[in-house]
C-alpha cells in the first residue's frame, strides 16, 4: 500500500476540519430535588421522603414540566400533613390582569401571580367571615332585602334568590359566560361594560327556579362583594386584608379595581404561591391557622359540601359546586379521590385532598387557552398521586 506524503496528509486533515460538524442535540432537562427552604412565614417544611412521596416519580414529573409536556407552568408546590415538601418555580410568558401581557417572567417564591377566579373562592371565605361575625345574619336571606334600590327587579320568584344561591351560583338567572371572553354576547363581558354592572346582574330574567341548577356566573361574586360592603362597612379587599390575609401573615398582594374603583371580586387578586398554600392549609385544618380559629369549622364544612351537581362524565368523574368552590370526585388507577378545587383562568389551582392530607398549588400562564393536551390539573393526576407511597 502506497504511503501518502506528509503534504497530502496535511491537506486532507485541513479539508476534514472544514467539514461542518452535525448539530448536537440539546441535553434533556435534568432536575435534582432539594427540599423547600424554610422561611419566616409560618409554613413548616419537610422532604418528599418525610411526606411519603417517591422522589424518583416527582423528579421525573418535574423534568416533564421542564420539557413542556405541561404547558407554561409557573409554580408547583406540594404539601403533605401541613408540611411543604416540594416547591419549584418555572420561567414562562405571563399576564397581569390589570395591564395585560407582561412577557417572560422568571418566577420565584416572591413573585405575585394572577390567581384569576381563585379570587371568587377568597370572596366566598370573606362572606363566611362576615357571617361568623354576625354582620351577615342569615345566608338564606333574600338578596333584594339588601338591594332595595333595585327593588323593581324583584319580580316573581326572583324575590326568592338568597345569599346562599349566590355562593353556589344557583340564582337561576339568564347567564352565559361560556362564550369567548370578548364576545359581545358573553354576559360577563356585558356586565363589565354596563353603566351599572350591579343593576345589570339583578335585572337579568329568571329562567330557572333559584337553587335548581348551576350556571357559572361571575356576577354572583360581584354581588357578594357588594353585600360584604353593605353589611360590614368594609369593601371586600379591606375585609380580606384585615380578617383573612392579615391573620395568615400575608402582607404582599395586589387587588385590581373594578366598578367605581371597587376591588375586582371575581378575578382581581394577585398572590404568591406560598400564600395560596396558606389558604389551602386554612381549609384543610377546618378554618384554623396556628391555633387560631380564623373561620368557624362548621362554615368551612358547609362551604366544601357538594351543594349542586355541575356535571358527570362517562368515566364517573363528578363535579359539584360548593360556596364559590369546585368539588371533584373521580377514580384514578383504580382508586377513588375527592378534591376541593380553587380554580382560576390560565391554570391556577389550589387542590385540597383532605383524605390524603394533601395540598397542591399550581400557577400557570395559559390564559383563555382551549384544548390543552395536559392542563395543570394533570400535575395532580400524573405526578403527585402516582408518587404517593402507601
Amino acid at each position: 500500500m502506497r504511503i501518502l506524503s506528509t503534504s497530502i496528509c496535511t491537506a486532507l486533515l485541513a479539508f476534514v476540519l472544514l467539514i461542518p460538524k452535525p448539530a448536537q442535540s440539546q441535553p434533556s432537562p435534568s432536575y435534582k430535588y432539594s427540599p423547600p427552604a424554610r422561611q419566616n412565614d409560618g409554613i413548616r417544611t419537610g422532604t418528599l421522603k418525610s411526606g411519603k412521596l417517591q422522589e424518583k416519580a416527582v423528579v421525573a414529573g418535574t423534568n416533564e414540566i421542564l420539557k413542556g409536556t405541561y404547558a407554561n407552568i409557573h409554580s408547583l408546590l406540594i404539601l403533605r400533613e401541613s408540611n411543604l415538601i416540594y416547591e419549584n418555580y418555572f420561567g414562562g410568558e405571563d399576564e397581569n390582569n390589570r395591564v395585560g401581557a407582561i412577557g417572560f417572567v422568571n418566577h420565584n417564591r416572591e413573585t405575585l401571580h394572577d390567581i384569576r377566579s381563585i379570587t371568587k373562592s377568597v370572596v366566598g371565605l370573606a362572606v363566611l367571615i362576615a357571617h361568623s361575625k354576625g354582620k351577615i345574619k342569615d345566608l338564606d336571606q333574600p338578596i333584594f332585602d339588601l338591594f332595595p334600590e333595585y327593588g323593581k327587579y324583584a319580580e316573581g320568584d326572583k324575590k326568592q334568590i338568597t345569599i346562599r344561591h349566590l355562593l353556589t351560583m344557583t340564582p337561576g338567572l339568564d347567564w352565559n359566560e361560556e362564550l369567548p371572553p370578548l364576545d359581545p354576547k358573553n354576559t360577563h363581558f356585558q356586565m363589565n361594560n354596563a353603566p351599572d354592572p350591579i343593576e345589570y346582574v339583578l335585572s337579568r330574567r329568571l329562567i330557572k327556579g333559584p337553587g335548581a341548577a348551576f350556571e357559572y356566573n361571575s356576577g354572583t361574586t360581584q354581588l357578594l362583594a357588594v353585600i360584604i360592603k353593605k353589611t360590614t362597612g368594609m369593601n371586600v379587599e379591606q375585609l380580606v386584608k384585615t380578617h383573612l390575609l392579615g391573620p395568615l401573615g400575608i402582607k404582599k398582594y395586589e387587588f385590581s379595581k373594578w366598578m367605581g374603583g371597587e376591588p375586582d371580586a371575581d378575578s382581581g387578586l394577585r398572590l404568591r404561591s406560598r400564600d395560596l398554600a396558606k389558604i389551602g392549609m386554612l381549609l384543610i385544618n377546618g378554618g384554623q391557622w396556628k391555633g387560631k380559629q380564623i373561620i368557624p369549622a362548621k362554615l368551612i364544612e358547609d362551604a366544601t359540601k357538594p351543594w349542586i351537581k355541575v356535571s358527570e362524565d362517562a368515566d364517573g368523574w363528578i363535579t359539584h359546586y360548593g360556596y364559590q368552590t369546585w368539588l371533584q370526585s373521580f377514580r384514578e388507577s383504580g382508586k377513588g379521590y375527592s378534591v376541593v378545587e380553587f380554580s382560576g383562568n390560565g391554570g391556577q389551582k389550589v387542590l385540597i385532598d383532605k383524605t390524603n392530607d394533601l395540598i397542591v398549588v399550581i400557577t400557570a400562564g395559559n390564559y383563555d387557552a382551549k384544548g390543552l393536551k395536559k392542563p395543570s390539573f394533570y400535575l395532580l393526576l400524573d405526578i403527585v398521586y402516582p408518587s404517593i407511597r402507601d
